[in-house]
């Protein structure tokens, strides 16, 4: 310090002035950076990135005279969790209810005329889908957050404790191999071929022999994988908890390439654990920075950015068909659900699902469904409109899940079977209280009183009430 002042009592005032101003200089350039390191980043919208017009409705149509299977979490490879069977719209009449007592955190799948599932506490279910009876029940853990995935009469599966990736014979529950993990693991598997995709807490990514569970090979990430991968043309795509998001090389785990996300201020990076879509060219996450991400799914160059109110975990869905344009679907912890352009990222709709929102949306037929943590409640919005059409008081994380004919709900520690019905034959019974909304059902039993429902098609296109 003596020193400056030494040198400012030896300079001319000439000499002085350039001192000041070379001092104003580095405090300007501290306090810029120091502002660009607390804002958040604005968003980002990339109109030159590649699209490609899907036909995602006519490759996910069942046909009309039999079921499908829903062989892994998010349906398909891609994991659109999008299935276009437009038979199966509310309302709907309960064929079976099952209670495991414990939360089911991930969606069940459905393969044949079974229902496989595993809760919270690692118990391995599979229900006969018709009767909601138990075929079989073993304790193959003791902690888990995953869904499990068919592959050639096998469930394949991890756990988070013990760490451990396993095989479990369908059709009795047999353990057919077990493969220690180095820690643990809520990444829903993807089978691909023979093999096995998942990530873990410690970064690392996996590729496993599905016959035998041997390591394949084994690629580092930046930060823990908790997000479920998606597949497509080769390539694995999965996002981690250090704010980046990947794309793999299917064959070998070598990193094709590499994005980061935008942060959300405060030089704090943010975290993918929402399950990926790929469609349309793209793939579409969901950040805890708040953000949803589309990605050009060949260069990872980031199309556009979209900022809901709070953190977005949920999974997003992505669809399209002859009445709706290309979009995709996801919750937000801001108790909101999105609707938004998949080419531009500009809001469709939005509409309030009754609370937040962590789980996937999941689009059935013309619906998207998501269910509330903090309203424990499922509900379901107009594709086009955003008009709810459905709600049903039991929900937590993972909605529904389809067989083409039949909608299966989950509610928390109970798994609920539906078979749709006209609404004109609509009877409210005891526990399907607001499963249609009032509005619509006084619409339809009014259209065969003439000169009559005028108020309640009013109602209706409002969105009407579900108290």
């Amino acid at each position: 310090m003596k020193r400056i002042a030494g040198i400012w009592r030896a300079s001319d005032r000439a000499e002085r002035l350039l001192l000041l101003l070379a001092a104003g200089g580095v405090v300007a350039t501290c306090a810029f950076a120091a502002v660009a390191f607390v804002k958040r980043p604005a968003d980002i919208s990339n109109p030159d990135v590649a699209f490609r017009t899907g036909d995602l409705a006519s490759k996910s149509k069942p046909r009309e005279d039999r079921s499908v299977d829903w062989p892994r979490y998010g349906y398909d490879l891609q994991r659109t969790k999008f299935l276009n069977a437009q038979r199966v719209r509310p309302p709907f009449r309960k064929l079976w209810k099952y209670d495991q007592d414990q939360l089911i955190e991930f969606a069940p799948i459905i393969v044949g005329e079974r229902m496989y599932m595993i809760d919270n506490d690692g118990i391995f279910i599979a229900l006969d889908d018709d009767t909601g009876k138990v075929v079989w029940k073993k304790d193959l853990g003791n902690l888990n957050a995953s869904s499990p995935a068919f592959w050639r009469g096998t469930l394949l599966a991890v756990n988070l404790e013990p760490p451990q990736a396993l095989a479990v014979r369908a059709k009795d529950g047999k353990v057919l191999w077990k493969r220690d993990l180095p820690a643990r693991a809520e990444s829903s598997p993807l089978v691909v071929g023979r093999r096995m995709y998942f990530g873990s807490e410690s970064g690392d990514f996996f590729a496993l022999d599905a016959r035998t569970g041997k390591p394949v090979w084994q690629t580092k990430l930046a930060g823990s994988v908790k997000a479920a991968p998606a597949y497509s043309d080769g390539s694995i795509y999965v996002g981690d908890y250090a704010g980046k998001m990947y794309s793999l090389r299917a064959s070998d785990g070598a990193i094709r390439w590499q994005a980061s996300d935008l942060g959300a201020g405060l030089g704090r990076t943010g975290r993918f654990y929402s399950t990926p879509a790929v469609a349309f060219g793209r793939v579409y996450v969901g950040n805890v920075d708040g953000r949803v991400y589309s990605f050009d799914r060949q260069t990872g160059a980031i199309a556009w950015t979209f900022s809901a109110g709070d953190f977005v975990y949920s999974g997003v869905a992505a669809a399209d068909g002859p009445r709706t344009k290309p979009a995709v679907y996801f919750g937000s912890h801001d108790r909101t659900a999105y609707a938004l352009d998949a080419k531009s990222g500009k809001l469709i709709w939005e509409a309030s699902p009754g609370g937040q929102v962590s789980g996937p949306a999941t689009v059935i037929g013309d619906v998207v469904y998501m269910s509330t943590f903090s309203g424990n409640a499922t509900v379901g919005f107009d594709l086009g409109t955003g008009r709810r059409v459905f709600k049903f008081d039991a929900g937590e994380y993972g909605p529904v899940v389809s067989d083409g004919e039949r909608l299966f709900l989950v509610g928390g520690s109970e798994v609920l079977a539906y078979r749709p019905v006209k609404i004109e034959k609509y009877k409210p019974t005891a526990g399907t209280k607001g499963i249609v909304p009032p509005a619509e059902f006084r619409r339809a039993q009014s259209k065969s009183k003439p000169g009559a429902g005028k108020q309640d098609e009013a109602e209706t296109s409002s969105g009407g009430n579900n108290q």
